[in-house]
C-alpha cells in the first residue's frame, strides 16, 4: 500500500506554461490530485522544447514541471474547444492558468463565467507582476521577476555588481506560492462551500521571499551592501569559506557557540582575544577575524572541518555541486531525489517532493505525459462518443 496522500480525489485544470504555474500543479500532483494539463494542438507547452538537452531526446524542463500529469490538446479559441474546457472545468475542484491577466477573460474562460457552472471552483491565477497595476499586463519570466524584487540587488559583490540567482528561483518561488495558495482556498471551500478567485505573481513571491531584508530597509531607510559571500545584514561569521580542498559553509557563531568554534580550528585563545570576547567585538574586528578563519580552514580538507565542526555542534555544511546532491545518500532517504519510472520501463532521476506524510516521502507519481496522451480518454469521460471525438480531431479542435 502507497503512501497517503491528503489530495487524493481533487483534480486540476492547469491551462499552465513554462515553469511558474507548471512546477505549482507538479506540487499538487505529489499530494495526490489529478492534473489535466491543457495543450496547445501544435507544439503543446514550450517547456517541452527547452534546454540544452531537449534537442538530444531529454527534457529535463518538462519532466521536472509536468510529471505525473495527464495532457489534453485543445483548441479553446475555437467554440466547440472552449465548450470542452468549461465541461472539464465543471467536474474539476481547481483551474490554474499562468496567462496575462485578460488573456482568460478574452478565451472566455474568466472566473465569473466557470463561477456560474461550478460554485465550488477555485480559481488560480499566477502572473508575472500581479493582477492590478500598470504594470498587470506586462510579459515576464524568472529573471524579471529577480530583479523587480530586489533579490539581485543583494546578490554578487561590489565588483560583480547585480546578480541573479544560478537557478530559476523566481519561478520556482512563485511556483510554491501559487501551490500554498491553492491548498488555502482549497480549505476555504471545503468549509465554506464556496469556491474563490486567487491571484499569484512572480514580483509578489520575490517580495515575499525577502521579508526580514525588506522590512529591516522600510523601518532604517538603510540600503544593504551586497552579500557577497555570506548575507549583508549578518555582520559575523556566516558564509562561504574555503578549505584546502573544497569550500563550506558556517551558519553563524554567537557567543554560545565561540569557545568551541575557536577550539576546533585549533585557536582557543581567541576566546579570551579582546577584540573577538564578545559578539559586539566580533562585529567590530569582523574583518581581522575573517582573515584568522580563512588562514586557519586552508590547512585542512573540507571534510577535516566538517567532522571537527559536528563535534561542537557548529552549524556547518558542505557546498555541494549538483552531482552530490544527486548523489546524497540524505536526500535520496527522504525523497528529495528520487527515481521516476517511464512508460518503457526505465527510471530517470529526478527531484522529488521535499514532503513526507506519516513518515513516508511523497513519490512521484508518474513520467510527464506525451502531447495530448490523454485527450480520447478524457472526452470519453466527459460522454463524447467516437463519432463526435472523431470529428473534433477532423475539425483541429483537439
Amino acid at each position: 500500500m502507497g503512501v497517503r496522500r491528503p489530495l487524493d480525489g481533487i483534480r486540476v485544470l492547469d491551462f499552465t506554461w513554462f515553469q511558474q504555474g507548471p512546477y505549482a500543479t507538479v506540487v499538487l500532483s505529489d499530494f495526490g490530485a489529478e492534473i489535466i494539463k491543457v495543450e496547445a494542438r501544435a507544439g503543446g507547452d514550450p517547456g517541452r522544447g527547452i534546454g540544452p538537452n531537449a534537442s538530444k531526446g531529454l527534457r529535463p524542463y518538462f519532466i521536472a514541471h509536468d510529471r505525473g500529469k495527464k495532457s489534453i490538446t485543445l483548441d479553446v479559441k475555437q467554440p466547440e474547444g472552449r465548450e470542452v474546457a468549461l465541461k472539464l472545468a465543471e467536474r474539476c475542484d481547481v483551474l490554474v492558468h499562468n496567462f496575462r491577466p485578460g488573456v482568460m477573460e478574452r478565451l472566455g474562460l474568466d472566473y465569473a463565467t466557470l463561477k456560474e457552472r461550478n460554485p465550488r471552483l477555485v480559481y488560480a491565477g499566477a502572473s508575472a507582476f500581479g493582477a492590478k497595476g500598470p504594470r498587470r499586463e506586462q510579459p515576464g519570466l524568472d529573471i524579471a521577476g529577480q530583479a523587480m524584487g530586489g533579490i539581485m540587488s543583494v546578490t554578487g559583490t561590489a565588483e560583480s555588481g547585480p546578480l541573479p540567482a544560478g537557478a530559476a528561483i523566481g519561478d520556482q518561488v512563485g511556483a510554491i506560492t501559487l501551490a500554498y495558495a491553492i491548498l488555502a482556498a482549497l480549505v476555504g471551500c471545503e468549509r465554506s462551500g464556496e469556491g474563490c478567485q486567487i491571484d499569484v505573481s512572480l514580483y509578489g513571491s520575490q517580495i515575499a521571499l525577502q521579508s526580514w531584508e525588506i522590512t529591516e530597509h522600510a523601518l532604517t531607510g538603510k540600503a544593504p551592501p551586497p552579500g557577497g559571500r555570506g548575507h549583508p545584514l549578518l555582520p559575523t561569521i556566516w558564509g562561504r569559506y574555503d578549505t584546502a580542498d573544497r569550500p563550506l559553509v558556517l551558519g553563524g557563531v554567537g557567543d554560545a557557540r565561540w569557545p568551541g568554534f575557536a577550539t576546533a580550528i585549533g585557536r582557543p585563545e581567541l576566546v579570551e582575544d579582546p577584540r573577538f570576547r564578545t559578539a559586539r567585538d566580533r562585529f567590530e574586528n569582523l574583518g581581522a577575524l575573517s582573515a584568522i578563519v580563512d588562514e586557519c580552514l586552508a590547512t585542512d580538507t573540507r571534510a577535516a572541518w566538517l567532522a571537527k565542526f559536528r563535534e561542537v555542534d557548529l552549524i556547518a555544511a558542505p557546498v555541494q555541486d549538483y552531482a552530490e546532491v544527486v548523489a546524497d545518500e540524505q536526500a535520496a532517504v527522504n525523497g528529495f531525489i528520487a527515481d521516476l519510472p517511464q512508460s518503457d520501463g526505465a527510471t530517470l532521476r529526478v527531484v522529488g517532493s521535499p514532503v513526507q506524510v506519516d513518515g513516508e516521502p511523497l513519490s512521484p507519481r508518474g513520467p510527464a505525459p506525451e502531447l495530448g496522451q490523454h485527450t480520447e480518454e478524457l472526452l470519453l469521460e466527459l460522454g463524447y462518443d467516437w463519432e463526435a471525438i472523431t470529428s473534433l480531431r477532423e475539425r483541429e479542435v483537439i
